[in-house]
């Protein structure tokens, strides 16, 4: 692949050996849509060809204004097909194993045993938990992305590379708890809950607003942190948070903790 013209200008910046790291990667990639479209496609140009995808979800119609690679004539396809069409038309003798159903940490799909780095691109606490389980047992090195249009005018997302038991999302406090009980509630539960917190969940929308400059920022600068580590350029930044709002990127330092689950407990606990 080294000697591949393609590649010349990778090779300008990490060498031969960073770009056959990458070509020895084998990404697993959670959540295909505003996020993770982008992601395959990025890692894809980037040179990896043995990919694992996972997402239960089709394409809709309100889906077209941000996911690569769909059209009007995809809606109602998985969109796991579409990304896995968006990696063969850069990589035509790349393996893709899609997986069109919810990811299960504890029966994860066959071929993600395989995975050498995992990007987490969902929208709920609750499978981004699973992912953290997931990536803590494997010791598989664990990208999650988030993006959000907040109220009041913010926008923007953040990056955590987790890898060796370092950090993840719970120690780094960046999952919401309140989401996570609700995960676990009967919709008779969620509906006293709703009453308490004042919410009428049936007047919500199924999503909110989600731009695709804002979601290909985000990707980026997670596949940038992957590159950057993969090829050996320097450690990956543990947390970026970008303002699109402010126009700015920051780089946030891990808390101090005492225990993580996760992290101190779990990690490796899959080859034991």
């Amino acid at each position: 692949m080294t000697g591949d013209a393609r590649y010349a200008r990778h090779i300008g910046l990490f060498g031969a050996e960073g770009q056959e790291r990458i070509a020895a990667t084998s990404a697993a990639i959670v959540g295909l849509g505003g996020l993770g479209c982008h992601v395959a496609q990025q890692v894809a140009y980037l040179g990896v060809t043995n990919f694992a995808l996972a997402d239960a979800d089709a394409v809709s119609k309100s889906n077209l204004n941000r996911l690569v690679g769909a059209g009007e004539g995809d809606v109602g396809a998985p969109k796991v097909e579409i990304a896995a069409r968006v990696i063969g038309s850069i990589q035509p003798n790349a393996r893709v194993d899609i997986a069109p159903a919810p990811f299960n940490a504890y029966s994860p799909p066959a071929e993600f045993a395989r995975a050498t780095v995992l990007f987490g691109c969902v929208d709920e606490d609750s499978a981004r938990l699973e992912l953290v389980r997931h990536a803590s047992a494997h010791e598989v090195p664990y990208i999650d992305l988030a993006s959000d249009v907040a109220a009041g005018g913010e926008f923007g997302g953040r990056v955590v590379f987790a890898k060796d038991g370092e950090r993840c999302l719970s120690c780094l406090g960046e999952l919401d708890q309140h989401a996570l009980a609700r995960a676990q509630m009967t919709p008779e539960q969620r509906a006293a809950d709703d009453r308490i917190y004042g919410i009428e969940r049936d007047a919500l929308n199924d999503g909110g607003p989600s731009v695709v400059s804002i979601n290909g920022v985000v990707a980026s600068l997670a596949v940038t942190e992957f590159m950057a580590w993969r090829t050996g350029l320097r450690e990956p930044a543990g947390h970026l948070n970008y303002r699109g709002d402010r126009g700015t990127v920051g780089r946030r330092a891990d808390p101090e903790r005492t225990y993580c689950h996760y992290c101190m407990k779990l990690w490796g606990t899959a080859a034991e």
